[in-house]
């Protein structure tokens, strides 16, 4: 049986899904809602910027319109924003980051372990808490690689860091606004796949569903599933066990495609 993963939710995935994974094929969906799906984020975020404080309107988020899924990938979003830079240490263990070319901040690790993985000094902006600030990303955010999320606080005025070193996290990250939704994941060996979906609880990313897209029957047992789709809660509860992508429930038949 062939998998296929929407386009816009798995171009960070190349490595991963050529580790036996098959084509990846594009997922469409109806461009109507789409559009309404980008209108209502739009009207969110300047709703949003309507009641910051004046001096908080530098921080705005930028507007990044969704795909045809409803979804923003890294890919979408933008690596320059207004009068925000962001410069990194030769061995990325260090951040500064410059306001108006004001120094504003320096992030950096206690262990002096690097903030993204393999050298990667990829930067991007967005809104990743969707409370209409912008959020840093730094890092390659692939499968099997690690990177940093730097969230706007308003209240203390600078960026407080997430993201766990030294393992793989934020791995393709896709934003959901929708639903305000965060999913991740990646390459679990060379047969499954897996991905999150997690919202915002007190400043941290929680868990809330898990799919688990396993290619060969002979290897069920080993991702305790029985069907190539299986959703579970955070509990580890099955939600759904499924043959077809399709038959998944809610926003996840948007990201698989039979």
């Amino acid at each position: 049986m062939k998998k296929k993963i929407s386009n816009r939710f798995a171009l960070p995935l190349a490595l991963a899904l050529t580790m036996g994974m098959g084509v990846i094929t594009a997922c469409n969906t109806n461009a109507t809602s789409s559009q309404e799906q980008a209108t209502d984020s739009t009207a969110t975020a300047e709703t949003v910027a309507a009641e910051m404080p004046k001096e908080d309107v530098k921080m705005k988020a930028p507007e990044i319109e969704t795909d045809a899924n409803g979804m923003i990938t890294l890919e979408q979003c933008p690596t320059t924003y207004e009068g925000l830079r962001v410069e990194l240490s030769d061995d990325i263990t260090k951040a500064f980051i410059y306001l108006d070319d004001q120094l504003l901040q320096t992030i950096s690790d206690t262990d002096e372990e690097p903030l993204a993985t393999d050298g990667d000094k990829s930067v991007h902006f967005m809104d990743a808490n969707f409370d209409g600030y912008v959020d840093i990303f730094i890092g390659p955010g692939q499968s099997r690689t690690y990177s940093t999320l730097l969230l706007w606080d308003p209240a203390a005025e600078q960026f407080a860091r997430m993201g766990l070193l030294g393992e793989p996290a934020l791995q393709n990250i896709v934003l959901h606004p929708a639903t305000k939704s965060v999913f991740d994941g990646g390459s679990a060996s060379w047969c499954a796949l897996y991905f999150s979906r997690s919202i915002w609880e007190g400043g941290m990313l929680k868990k809330v569903e898990e799919v688990t897209n396993v290619n060969d029957p002979e290897q069920y047992g080993e991702y305790e599933v029985n069907a190539p789709y299986t959703l579970k809660d955070a509990d580890g509860k099955v939600i759904a066990a499924t043959d077809k992508a399709s038959e998944l429930p809610g926003v996840w038949k948007t990201i698989f495609q039979d």
